[in-house]
């Protein structure tokens, strides 16, 4: 069901099955859904009848959890567990957009694999993360799947409601997960450098600069770009550019943020200065990308047609 503007509410996106959860395996969901609320907008407090991950597209507002009070803002993960007290207020001076999953685990949680994820879901240590890029996009893609309803639409549903379980709990459990290093030799990067790429890929809309990338990896920047040129043949600033511009492409395609949006969460200090650098990469201005993109999609579902 999509509602617009009524009490407060822009638009809601709602997928609810609060009297039948719909399960998907070990999972079973009581709500799916977009949100976009007015400036001053207030939700009271209410008993949570399930876990909630709300992830913020844009805007900022307070979440409240058994009364205590988070900021939140473009790119945070809010989670508030099963049976606690829960509400949330948007900023005064703009508005607020949030996606959100609500779930509990059903009895196949039980399988011992799943243990750690039902205990870190149950007593988290943190209401409050930060998304490293991956959980927008898995976001993006389920609200995709349940908005269009393309084919074998409840395969992707369950892989992506999945990916965002898992996410979230290697953010609260701080896991980086098993990394493969390629061995010293002639024909590979070296470690430093692998470790430099790795970096750039895990926290694309967190890097501010070279210098950030530097600093968090504990090296000069001088050293650092020196190293990257000498062993990759392109410089380090080239090659975050073009990763930033990479990264733009799946959100542009999905429409789901502004262009201004996009500039923002990646760290860009202005739209101009992402509109330059993304007409230095791939020739065309990011809305000029956009069209063409949609005209090609229209274009291929009237060829099926």
């Amino acid at each position: 069901m999509i509602a617009s503007g009524s009490n407060g509410r822009l638009f809601e996106f709602e997928n609810t099955y609060f009297h039948n959860p719909k399960v998907y395996d070990f999972i079973d969901v009581w709500q799916i859904g977009e949100l976009s609320l007015e400036a001053g907008y207030e939700n009271a407090n209410h008993v949570q009848p399930c876990h909630e991950i709300s992830f913020i597209v844009s805007g900022e507002g307070t979440f409240y959890t058994d009364g205590k009070p988070c900021h939140v803002k473009a790119g945070d993960i809010h989670f508030v567990p099963c049976g606690h007290m829960h509400g949330y207020r948007v900023a005064a001076d703009q508005n607020l957009r949030f996606s959100y999953l609500g779930f509990n685990f059903n009895d196949r949680i039980q399988r011992a694999d799943y243990e750690s994820l039902a205990t870190v879901y149950t007593n988290p240590t943190t209401d409050l993360l930060h998304d490293n890029g991956n959980l927008r996009l898995s976001f993006y893609m389920l609200i995709n799947e349940l908005y269009g309803r393309p084919a074998y639409d409840q395969i992707m549903v369950e892989s992506y409601i999945k990916q965002i379980l898992v996410q979230v709990y290697r953010m609260f459990a701080a896991e980086q997960g098993s990394v493969f290093v390629p061995e010293a030799g002639k024909n590979v990067i070296g470690k430093s450098v692998y470790n430099i790429i790795s970096f750039i890929d895990n926290h694309i809309y967190e890097i501010e600069s070279v210098k950030y990338i530097a600093n968090q990896l504990g090296y000069s920047q001088s050293y650092l770009s020196h190293l990257f040129k000498e062993r990759m043949g392109v410089t380090l600033q080239q090659y975050l550019a073009n990763k930033k511009i990479e990264a733009s492409l799946p959100l542009l395609q999905q429409k789901r943020s502004t262009i201004t949006q996009i500039a923002l969460n990646l760290n860009y200090e202005s739209v101009q200065s992402f509109g330059k650098a993304f007409k230095r990469v791939m020739n065309c201005t990011p809305s000029e990308y956009q069209k063409q993109f949609h005209r090609e999609q229209d274009s291929d579902e009237e060829m099926e047609f």
